[in-house]
């Protein structure tokens, strides 16, 4: 775990979604390579430079909520995670305004792959349009997260209803390419089998 790096900016990884193309179970509990999907993402970006990191869940006895809490973040529940991904969303900038922070970096709880050595491009990236501008992730010319939005998109986020997210905000964001696995986000049981076909990570 990483300590507060004094840049402004939070992390919210978001571990609210209703999971409805993985079938009745709750995917993030689901096991990839022996370790729950949603630890994987969290236990990366535990490591690059944030001053806080929050997960925005749908229920504070989640499976995954001791070791979020060890990997030092903070379980903010999304009391209408039923409503859509914006939901979660909104909850995590309400957080980000009452904390106080300049940014917000979301990342998705089901990209087992994130790597550090991404997050901390995409840091430098918004560094360089002088933490004016949406820096996204993307793969083939395509906007996704994790991306990283300056307080002034706030008001923006606020306004998105249901599943869309944050991704119709990413078309004038500056775009940090990765390879398609790094972004990968398991949605199916098919996709969490083949990923555990693969066997142990290399």
């Amino acid at each position: 775990m990483s300590k507060a790096a004094g840049n402004g900016i939070m992390l919210a990884l978001l571990a609210a979604g209703q999971s409805r193309r993985f079938g009745d179970n709750d995917k993030l509990t689901a096991l990839l390579r022996g370790k729950m999907l949603g630890l994987h993402a969290a236990a990366t970006l535990a490591r690059p430079p944030f001053d806080h990191r929050i997960v925005i869940a749908s229920d504070e006895n989640h499976p995954c909520a001791a070791d979020w809490s060890i990997l030092g973040y903070d379980i903010i529940i999304n009391e209408r995670a039923d409503q859509g991904q914006a939901t979660s969303v909104q909850c995590a900038v309400e957080h980000a305004l009452a904390s106080g922070v300049t940014a917000l970096c979301l990342c998705l709880a089901d990209m087992p792959y994130i790597t550090g050595r991404h997050i901390e491009t995409l840091l430098q990236s918004f560094e360089v349009v002088d933490r004016n501008q949406i820096v996204a992730s993307s793969y083939d010319g395509n906007a996704m997260p994790p991306a990283i939005f300056p307080a002034d998109q706030f008001g923006a986020i606020q306004q998105l209803q249901g599943d869309q997210g944050a991704r119709k905000l990413l078309r004038t964001a500056h775009l940090v390419p990765a390879e398609k696995d790094i972004l990968l986000d398991i949605d199916t049981a098919e996709m969490l089998e083949i990923e555990n076909r693969k066997g142990p990570e290399t």
